[in-house]
């Protein structure tokens, strides 16, 4: 059965579709309690559902953002997407959400869906934040989350990569660590990953990249196989030094972590570990994870607080990057 239009329901009650549309608004001025009955009961004897995105571009008011999400697998984007979804329900706005799956392309054409919708603004967490996409987008009606551009377009909510590396990796140094390694996915100029190895590199002075471990991101048995090969001649060479290993997320610590469950090596005895983000399961290890714990939720609700004002207030100002604070979790991983 097709859905019920506002002109069906007007045929059905013998009105026009302006008088259905004033009911379904609360308009009932010039409307008499019989027709306000009759319209009551075929509503609901029908079901009938009214588009809410067309209700309220008739009021000149559109409530509907959208939100573009680069990889909804990473546990990071279900945190920042609670956070928007909380400040839109105090808002009331309707919330209309695509996924990336990492793929550029997808990316393009999901914005481009959602501008077509005519939402009222989007949020964006970018597979590439230097896409030509963006440049198609106002900052007036705009928001990024996590990614950074080279140069800034639109306004930006992250978190302080650089700095809240540096600071952890030197509580790393002072318990006379003589080697730290860095373990990342491929950087692929992404911001995020480039960032925290600019603090990796602040806090330890290393001049080469021997220092470097690359994970692959998505990638076959043997890539992985070759990265737990790399771990082996690196634990292999210590000798008695004492070394430990940063890592840029929870995900390439996991890989790490596997890598040296095969290699019968455990952490703290035979080396130190620490990462980027925080999940409860690092409350859990033995002995808990150290980590930089960062407000993905908070980064979610500061998004959508910024969208809602430039919505509301129809401004328009420079592009500005807004970085939201991160805590340092000491434990006994290193």
């Amino acid at each position: 059965m097709e859905k019920l239009t506002i002109r069906d329901i007007a045929v059905m009650a013998n009105v026009s579709t302006a008088t259905v549309s004033n009911y379904l608004n609360g308009n009932y001025e010039r409307m008499s309690l019989e027709t306000r009955q009759n319209l009551a009961n075929i509503i609901n004897n029908t079901n009938y559902i009214p588009n809410t995105t067309a209700r309220n571009l008739a009021k000149h008011e559109n409530k509907t953002i959208g939100v573009s999400i680069a990889d909804i697998t990473n546990p990071f984007t279900s945190q920042v997407l609670s956070g928007i979804y909380e400040r839109c329900d105090t808002y009331n706005y309707r919330v209309l959400f695509t996924n990336a799956n990492n793929s550029e392309q997808k990316e393009i054409d999901n914005i481009t869906r959602l501008q077509n919708e005519k939402v009222a603004g989007i949020i964006v967490d970018p597979v590439n934040p230097d896409s030509p996409i963006y440049q198609s987008l106002s900052n007036s009606n705009t928001v990024m989350v996590d990614r950074q551009s080279a140069n800034l377009i639109i306004d930006t909510i992250a978190t302080d990569n650089v700095k809240s590396v540096q600071e952890l990796v030197e509580q790393m140094k002072k318990q006379n660590y003589q080697k730290i390694y860095f373990v990342t996915w491929p950087f692929q100029n992404i911001s995020t990953r480039t960032q925290r190895y600019q603090g990796f590199i602040k806090a330890t002075k290393y001049s080469t990249l021997d220092y470097l471990v690359t994970v692959p991101h998505h990638g076959k048995l043997a890539e992985y196989q070759q990265f737990t090969q790399n771990i082996a001649t690196i634990m292999n060479k210590k000798g008695n030094e004492k070394i430990g290993f940063f890592c840029m997320n929870a995900r390439v610590l996991l890989r790490l972590l596997q890598a040296m469950q095969k290699l019968n090596f455990a952490y703290p005895t035979d080396y130190g570990v620490a990462t980027y983000e925080e999940f409860d399961w690092m409350k859990v290890m033995t002995p808990p994870i150290s980590c930089i714990r960062q407000d993905s939720f908070s980064i979610g609700q500061v998004a959508m607080n910024s969208l809602h004002h430039k919505i509301e207030n129809k401004i328009s100002t420079l592009p500005k990057l807004k970085l939201i604070p991160t805590k340092q979790i000491l434990r006994n991983s290193f």
